[in-house]
């Protein structure tokens, strides 16, 4: 597992690299090209939409929906909301199955074309049987915060859609917490 994720980073790094030094090969022939805002009333064409989607069936089963919608505030500033929703089942000697949800806010500030930072607070439900019956016993169910923080990488494929490479931590990583680190994201916008 740990040689798979250092795989992963390794080659998030080197596309990251790449990516760098094309564009600083584009911003030395091309003038900057910036869009102003020029007043601060809403304009539905910066709204967003995305978010994760994740299917893996068999003795270990998951589903996973994350819808997302935001708003581009500036051409580097983000921010949005979202939600997101786990069916998760395992068969055999310890079966189970169990439904999580929740939701986030989050924002990322683009540092290159292509490279941005992402930060997000995302509260989840699960059921207290199968995570933590130690600190809730008297209660079904229970909610856990995670604040994730981390670069991400922006694949464009075309004037407003993409796909999003993310590498987070989360800075409240405790031993219910649903996630470990680093927590690996693929997600998509248009």
């Amino acid at each position: 597992m740990k040689i798979q994720v250092k795989i992963v980073i390794a080659l998030f790094f080197t596309l990251l690299y790449n990516n760098v030094s094309l564009f600083a090969q584009e911003f030395i022939q091309n003038d900057v090209k910036t869009e102003k805002v020029k007043d601060h009333k809403f304009n539905k064409d910066r709204l967003f939409f995305g978010g994760g989607l994740e299917l893996q069936f068999g003795n270990s089963s998951l589903v996973s929906l994350a819808p997302e919608v935001g708003y581009r505030f500036t051409d580097r500033l983000s921010a949005g909301i979202g939600i997101s929703y786990f069916y998760i089942s395992e068969s055999g000697a310890q079966s189970f199955s169990t439904n999580i949800y929740g939701g986030k806010v989050f924002g990322s500030f683009s540092v290159f074309e292509n490279l941005f930072i992402h930060a997000e607070y995302e509260v989840l439900n699960l059921e207290t049987q199968y995570f933590n019956n130690n600190i809730y016993p008297e209660r079904k169910r229970f909610n856990i915060g995670s604040f994730l923080v981390g670069p991400g990488y922006k694949f464009k494929m075309g004037e407003r859609s993409s796909v999003n490479l993310l590498m987070l931590w989360n800075l409240n990583e405790t031993a219910y917490s649903p996630y470990t680190n680093p927590v690996l994201r693929m997600s998509f916008q248009f």
